[in-house]
């Protein structure tokens, strides 16, 4: 009986110093999909995860940074305004997909070389 009583006491003691689902961490506010791909090569993708920062992506909080600056719009980025860039022509396709704080984000554009697609992006798309 009393060795009945100690295990589970030391049962109670481990449920209650274990981690609850309720107590778990928050899903994040934002979670996007990135993808980018260069004309004849490889393609490149990433989750990034804002608000807790996280996911996949090589450099979230600078992504997510930017991202919020913009109001989570792709469309609304704008790094480098006026780029110094050569006017090679090695097409760079890149693809933002998921939810912006509740809100659907549908993303893709064509950008002529990764010098555009970098001072365009910056870390949101620097996988």
């Amino acid at each position: 009986m009393m060795r009945a009583a100690g295990t589970l006491m030391l049962c109670a003691a481990l449920l209650a110093t274990s981690s609850s689902p309720v107590l778990a961490a928050a899903a994040p506010k934002a979670r996007l999909k990135v993808v980018y791909g260069v004309k004849g090569g490889s393609a490149k993708s990433a989750y990034l995860n804002c608000a807790p920062t996280g996911g996949t992506h090589p450099n979230a909080r600078a992504a997510c940074r930017l991202l919020q600056k913009a109001g989570g719009d792709p469309n609304k980025l704008n790094v480098k305004p006026n780029p110094t860039c050569t006017h090679e022509v090695q097409p760079h396709a890149a693809v933002i997909v998921g939810k912006w704080y509740g809100k659907d984000v549908r993303w893709g554009k064509v950008f002529v070389n990764g010098c555009y697609m970098r001072a365009t992006a910056g870390a949101v798309l620097a996988l």
